[in-house]
């Protein structure tokens, strides 16, 4: 599967495979797309445990967790809350 890396990032994945971190190009990328495979369904895990919360803020008033400070400012940010 042909990918498209700018220079920079292609530059980052040479230094790893240099400094004896993976074997190959290959082998960094598969690493890396495997990765940010999972931390995309961690955050996407983590969305819907705060999504469900705020549901059932609507539905029961009050929740026993403060989602104040920096969680609901970047949420209503997001257009979220």
């Amino acid at each position: 599967m042909p990918v498209r890396l700018r220079d920079q990032e292609l530059r980052q994945i040479d230094q790893l495979v240099e400094y004896g971190v993976f074997r190959s190009r290959s082998e960094a990328i598969r690493e890396l797309v495997r990765l940010g495979i999972e931390n995309l369904a961690q955050a996407s895990d983590i969305l819907k445990a705060v999504e469900r919360l705020f549901e059932a803020e609507r539905n029961e008033g009050e929740i026993p967790i403060d989602l104040g400070g920096a969680t609901r400012q970047l949420l209503v940010e997001r257009g979220k809350r």
